[in-house]
């Protein structure tokens, strides 16, 4: 096999692994959403393993803190485990923030929320730039989370604005999970989103108390094939290195 060969095959193998088009497989290998009560209060436990090849995420973890009161009600969480699985997720207070303002929300870059679109939201602000997001309806809800990575900025400043983020189906839980870019540093990262509503019982609803309806949109958020080729062909690069992921 030549080195063009091989440089081709890398190519393609990384492609199938970031991007969901046709019968190429979505960002997230497996998921985990998991409610609960504590006290009477309705937490909800998300947990991905992100399917990004030898790119590997930091070791980090942060808090939720309500704005406003200085409440811690959740944490951020992502990793590398030894395994080689990296892994995003996040444990929330639901209850917590039901009654807070909702209003249409974006991508740090600017772009639609995936699989949320223009549903009112809930948009917490979290430390290093992080977001999170949650949408309520009757007998329906979703989160998301947007993570910056200035790793990524190079990528932002030759695409500049797009989002990527391949739908996925797993364990009865529907989401999409991809890239959003900028060519504005800090406006590049990795987001989350996921359609929680078939692992959570009917009686969470009522004692959340939302009555809205959510429309989710379940369909991949897929750029050009320009600006396509040229976000495989970066995070390739990243792959190839090894590279770990730097927060902002």
């Amino acid at each position: 096999m030549t080195l063009k060969s091989i440089r081709v095959s890398a190519v393609l193998v990384f492609s199938f692994i970031l991007v969901s088009c046709g019968s190429q497989k979505p960002l997230v290998s497996d998921i985990s959403v998991v409610p609960d009560y504590v006290g009477n209060d309705v937490y909800v436990s998300m947990s991905a393993v992100l399917a990004i090849g030898n790119v590997t995420l930091p070791n980090a973890a942060f808090p939720i803190i309500l704005p406003k009161t200085g409440q811690e009600i959740g944490v951020v969480q992502m990793q590398t485990g030894l395994d080689g699985k990296n892994i995003l997720g996040v444990d929330i207070n639901l209850s917590s923030i039901v009654n807070l303002q909702a209003d249409s929300a974006r991508l740090p870059n600017g772009t639609f929320l995936p699989l949320i679109g223009e549903n009112q939201t809930i948009e917490i602000p979290i430390q290093n730039k992080l977001s999170l997001y949650v949408s309520f309806g009757n007998g329906q809800a979703a989160i998301g989370i947007a993570v910056p990575f200035r790793t990524l900025d190079s990528l932002g400043r030759k695409v500049g604005t797009t989002s990527l983020f391949p739908s996925f189906n797993i364990k009865n839980i529907i989401g999409a999970a991809g890239i959003y870019t900028s060519r504005t540093a800090g406006k590049n990262g990795i987001g989350l989103f996921a359609d929680i509503t078939n692992v959570m019982a009917p009686v969470m609803f009522k004692d959340l108390g939302v009555a809205d309806k959510l429309n989710l949109d379940y369909s991949s958020i897929v750029p050009s094939s320009y600006k396509e080729r040229k976000i495989n062909k970066e995070m390739l690069k990243l792959h190839s290195r090894r590279k770990r992921l730097s927060i902002n």
